[in-house]
């Protein structure tokens, strides 16, 4: 299963998660309309295949229990200057009410770069404690780096970048390379710059969404990822997240591939 895939299986068992913090390898410049259109799709998938409802909507603001934060990717407009304190109140007051038509309300702030100190601590809450049921994604297309206490409350998705989609040459050259290794020969050599954990996690998710064999390892990487995404909320140390990973690889990965 993809990132969209496993998000609505999440859904359709009452277990999606209440903040994420979406990131992509994109290049900088074609980020912000990947992860808004990832967000888009899901939203609108939610609400048809998980809640039923027959959505006729073209963008998500016109969704009555979607609130969008920030400026789309294609304003003229667009600026860098921080939230307002009045946005920040704004998100409070929405989440306030009850959905209006559906039974989950989302919020999705685009612009994570403009999360000022201020306006983040106003927030702190709502991303800490939901009220009823609600799903905030905050978008990072810059991966700017973000306060702890922020970062510490959501659960972080990666996205790959589209025009590699079917190019699977990165993951198989790192495959070959990690099944030799010992564990602390992957983290010296992986643990930093872009292609971190994340990199590859979302490589593996990208790889198994097309593999034909191999069920009980898709159901496995589901449970799998659920314990991921809990060591990144508590901050488990990088050790211990790459030794789980390579035990994930060991056992469903490994024994799949070509001699």
């Amino acid at each position: 299963m993809n990132l969209h895939q496993i998000l609505l299986h999440k859904a359709s068992k009452q277990q999606i998660g209440h903040f994420y913090i979406l990131e992509s390898s994109a290049p900088e410049d074609k980020c912000s309309e990947i992860l808004l259109q990832f967000v888009t799709k899901f939203i609108k998938d939610y609400y048809e295949k998980i809640e039923g409802q027959k959505q006729n909507f073209s963008n998500l603001m016109d969704y009555p229990d979607v609130l969008l934060l920030g400026f789309s990717p294609d304003e003229k407009d667009h600026t860098d200057k921080p939230y307002k304190v009045e946005e920040a109140q704004a998100v409070g007051r929405f989440f306030e009410f009850r959905p209006v038509r559906g039974k989950r309300k989302f919020c999705v702030i685009l612009d994570a770069h403009r999360l000022s100190a201020v306006v983040a601590n106003k927030w702190l809450k709502i991303f800490e404690e939901p009220q009823g049921e609600s799903t905030i994604f905050l978008l990072n297309p810059r991966r700017s780096q973000l306060l702890p206490t922020i970062h510490s409350r959501a659960v972080h998705l990666r996205l790959p970048s589209h025009h590699h989609d079917s190019d699977f040459s990165q993951w198989s050259d790192f495959i070959t390379k990690v099944k030799e290794m010992t564990i602390s020969q992957v983290i010296d050599q992986f643990s930093k710059g872009e292609k971190n954990l994340s990199y590859w996690v979302n490589e593996l998710i990208r790889w198994e969404s097309i593999q034909n064999d191999g069920a009980q390892a898709k159901k496995e990487l589901t449970e799998w990822l659920k314990n991921y995404q809990e060591m990144e909320l508590f901050n488990q140390p990088t050790a211990t997240k790459w030794a789980l990973f390579l035990s994930h690889l060991k056992s469903y990965v490994f024994p799949r591939l070509n001699p």
